[in-house]
């Protein structure tokens, strides 16, 4: 973890069996509570690679973002990493850890 300014920024690799970029987003989305704020037409199509900017906002007030960046590889799951920007380092982690525990059970 690298802290730039007032911000805390934590990099999550991508851990997963799903082959699908486009799953793997939803499943992100949905185990996150975050939005995508990546226009769907942006995402739309067959590509080996999938970018895609995120936002959420805590009960508490706090905002993160995260950005997303996965590929589809030959030899099975999609590979990536996810880099997660908050205030707070212990928002980062907090989000960071539910990703970690939560995609190694996607299918």
């Amino acid at each position: 973890m690298c802290m730039v300014g007032a911000s805390s920024i934590l990099q999550v690799l991508v851990n997963t069996n799903v082959k699908d970029p486009r799953i793997y987003l939803e499943k992100l989305l949905s185990t996150t509570n975050m939005r995508c704020l990546t226009p769907e037409r942006a995402l739309s199509g067959q590509a080996t690679f999938l970018a895609a900017n995120l936002y959420a906002k805590s009960v508490f007030g706090e905002d993160a973002l995260a950005n997303i960046s996965l590929e589809v590889t030959e030899s099975g799951p999609v590979s990536g990493h996810i880099r997660i920007r908050t205030r707070t380092q212990g928002m980062a982690l907090s989000l960071g850890d539910k990703i970690n525990l939560s995609q190694k059970n996607w299918q």
